[in-house]
């Protein structure tokens, strides 16, 4: 398997179909902040949660008792993630 790598801080995205923003980085340091919810959380998400795809392009990962909103990159080396929001799992997307 590919390294995972969880990007929370603002970064100019190697994609044109969706830029990143600063809003998105608070939020997400906010809402793991709240919630209690670390990075090597997100990436047992990502690896091991069951996954549905939006409409928008996002994937939501859910695992044990949250989820996990997030836009995916494949680049050569790894696997590069960028969390949108986070919730606990019986909340609605």
């Amino acid at each position: 398997m590919r390294e995972v790598r969880i990007n929370i801080a603002y970064k100019k995205l190697p994609s044109e179909k969706w830029d990143d923003s600063e809003k998105r980085s608070f939020h997400i340091i906010d809402r793991m902040q709240l919630r209690g919810i670390g990075i090597n959380n997100i990436k047992d998400a990502v690896s091991y949660g069951a996954k549905k795809l939006r409409e928008d392009g996002s994937i939501v990962a859910e695992y044990r008792w949250y989820k996990v909103v997030y836009r995916e990159f494949n680049l050569d080396q790894f696997k590069k993630i960028y969390p949108i929001t986070l919730l606990f799992a019986e909340d609605e997307t």
